[in-house]
C-alpha cells in the first residue's frame, strides 16, 4: 500500500484529501500545515510520496522539496498548487520533485499521478501543456537530437522508460541510454533535473513529435 504525507496549510483541503485518498486504497501516514511540521512528518512517517503545497506559511514548498530530497533521496515529491505559472513549474521540477499537479484537477488525475511517481515516472499536470508546448519549450535548439527531445517531452508528460519504449518502438535500454546522454549533455543532476533544464532551455520536442509520441502513448496504454 502506498504511504502518503500531505502538506498544505488549509485544514479542510488536507482532511478532504485524506478521506478521498484513503478511499482509493492509499495509506496517509499524516498531514502537516507548515514546513517545520512537514520535515518532522517525513522523518518519522517514512512516506513513499509527499504531496506538498507550494505556498506555505513559514516557507516555500519548493525549498521544502529540496530539503526533503537531500535528506530522503528515495522520497517521491508531488508539488500540489493552484498556480499554473511557468517559472514555478520550472523551479518545481528543478527542485527534484517528480510531480507537479494543479488543484483544479480531479481526484482520479491526482491518484494517477501518484501511481506514476511510485512506478518511477514523472508527472506534469496536462493543464500545463500550454507551457510545455509554448514556443519557449518547443524551440528547436540543436544541443539535443530530435529523439532525445521527444523522449524528454514524454517523460515530462509522465511516461516511464517502459511506456516510452513501447510507444516509440524501442527497447527500455535504448530509452535509458538517451536519458543518460541528455543528463550528460545538459549537465543535470538527475533525470527530473534534466527534464526541467530541457523545458527551460527549449530542448523539448517539436509539435510533430509531440503529436506522434502522445498518440503512440495513448495506443500503448489502451492495449494494456
Amino acid at each position: 500500500m502506498t504511504k502518503l504525507a500531505i502538506v498544505d496549510d488549509h485544514e479542510a483541503l488536507r482532511e478532504g484529501l485524506v478521506a478521498m485518498l484513503r478511499g482509493h486504497g492509499m495509506e496517509v501516514v499524516g498531514t502537516a500545515g507548515n514546513v517545520a511540521a512537514a520535515i518532522d512528518l517525513v522523518e518519522h512517517g517514512e512516506p513513499d510520496v509527499a504531496i506538498i503545497d507550494i505556498r506555505l506559511p513559514d516557507g516555500s514548498g519548493i525549498e521544502l522539496a529540496r530539503h526533503l530530497l537531500a535528506q530522503h533521496p528515495g522520497l517521491g515529491v508531488m508539488l500540489y498548487t493552484g498556480d499554473a505559472d511557468a517559472e514555478l513549474l520550472y523551479s518545481g521540477l528543478d527542485s527534484g520533485a517528480r510531480g507537479y499537479a494543479l488543484k483544479a484537477g480531479s481526484m482520479e488525475e491526482l491518484v494517477g499521478a501518484i501511481h506514476t511517481i511510485v512506478a518511477g515516472g514523472s508527472y506534469v499536470d496536462p493543464r500545463l501543456d500550454r507551457i510545455l508546448l509554448s514556443p519557449r519549450a518547443t524551440a528547436q535548439v540543436p544541443q539535443l537530437s530530435p529523439r532525445e527531445r521527444e523522449i524528454m517531452h514524454l517523460m515530462a508528460e509522465g511516461g516511464t522508460a517502459e511506456a516510452i519504449g513501447t510507444a516509440l518502438g524501442v527497447s527500455v535500454e535504448t530509452v535509458r541510454t538517451h536519458v543518460r546522454n541528455v543528463i550528460r549533455k545538459l549537465q543535470a543532476r538527475n533525470r527530473v533535473h534534466a527534464i526541467a533544464l530541457a523545458l527551460e532551455r527549449g530542448e523539448s520536442c517539436g509539435s510533430w513529435a509531440v503529436a506522434r509520441g502522445e498518440s503512440r502513448m495513448r495506443s500503448s496504454r489502451g492495449s494494456t
